[in-house]
């Protein structure tokens, strides 16, 4: 069945079916507007996925597309030391698309936000040339929140996993490639995983100076971390964490992807050196690697990537950015 068949608001009621009460909710869909009643800080981020500039539907299920959805607006929650709590959700998709495709892509986000206690709240539906979506996510940060402005000279800058397989999921889709070695990248730039339980960690024992996710890439992102803390950087290339696919696919000292690909969603923070032990245990415990790639230095120093002789590294683009050519 077509969404002109059912029509709007017939599928938002059965939506509001499938969506669990909540006590923290006052007043959630139906009305103009949700209500909470809410106490503290609150963390607001909001994203979109529009098709054909974040994805095609041949590259992913709508299940998957719906878990994504929830996953990059979560991501920036947590980078703040935040915790996700309530969700609106906006889409916008032409009229013949399937109810059935609606469906599964409320089983992937209806999932995702479960798992972290999420209540969807609300939103809003259009007709549209596309399918876009754009999620509205707030949260809480019980340990306080943490900036891209706390970086302070002689910290060591960290990432959270590995880097680049999202940007080099991307390059084999574009490519067609469908053998094994190429589906952990891909896999990686369909579905990913926010770092929940090592950003929970760090946050409750407060081991961190700055940090953010890494959406448009590690060095673009690292640029907003150093022009927000007025510092610099110094990054060892030969540190960078990547997969055993990015290696064996891409060979040694291929350090563009990992430096400038967007999507990973891994942790970039900074934390004086004290901190290393503490977040050696952290990452053992939670199960997730967490890498030590550089130092903060003085802004006069400037920021820059020093390959395996110690000399300076120029990728061949910063990171990702809509509106500029590479």
């Amino acid at each position: 069945m077509q969404i002109r068949d059912l029509g709007e608001f017939p599928f938002i009621r059965r939506l509001r079916g499938r969506v669990a009460a909540d006590p923290r909710v006052a007043l959630g869909m139906g009305d103009d507007c949700a209500a909470l009643s809410l106490s503290g800080t609150t963390l607001l981020t909001t994203d979109a996925l529009v098709e054909n500039v974040h994805f095609r539907r041949e590259w992913t299920s709508f299940v998957s597309l719906g878990a994504k959805a929830f996953a990059v607006n979560a991501s920036d929650i947590i980078a703040m030391g935040g915790e996700p709590t309530f969700a609106l959700l906006s889409l916008s998709m032409p009229q013949d698309d399937r109810v059935e495709d609606l469906d599964a892509f409320f089983d992937g986000f209806l999932a995702a936000a479960g798992e972290r206690q999420v209540a969807l709240i609300g939103g809003n539906m259009s007709a549209g040339p596309c399918l876009t979506v754009s999620v509205t996510l707030l949260g809480h940060a019980p340990h306080g929140i943490v900036t891209r402005s706390g970086a302070r000279v002689g910290d060591d800058v960290y990432v959270t996993g590995s880097l680049g397989d999202a940007a080099l999921g991307l390059r084999l889709f574009q490519e067609g490639r469908d053998d094994a070695i190429a589906q952990g990248p891909k896999d990686r730039f369909v579905c990913p995983q926010p770092r929940f339980e090592v950003a929970r960690a760090m946050t409750a024992q407060r081991l961190v100076s700055a940090m953010l996710d890494v959406s448009d890439g590690l060095l673009q992102d690292l640029g907003h971390l150093c022009e927000e803390s007025r510092v610099g950087a110094r990054i060892e290339a030969s540190r960078l964490p990547v997969s055993d696919a990015y290696r064996s696919l891409l060979g040694p000292g291929a350090w563009d992807l990992a430096l400038t690909g967007g999507e990973d969603y891994e942790l970039l923070f900074c934390a004086p050196p004290a901190r290393r032990a503490a977040l050696r245990a952290v990452a053992e415990t939670c199960g997730c690697a967490v890498t030590r790639i550089g130092t903060i230095v003085p802004e006069r120093d400037g920021s820059r990537v020093l390959d395996t002789a110690g000399e300076p590294y120029l990728p061949t683009q910063v990171g990702h950015d809509h509106f500029r050519r590479a």
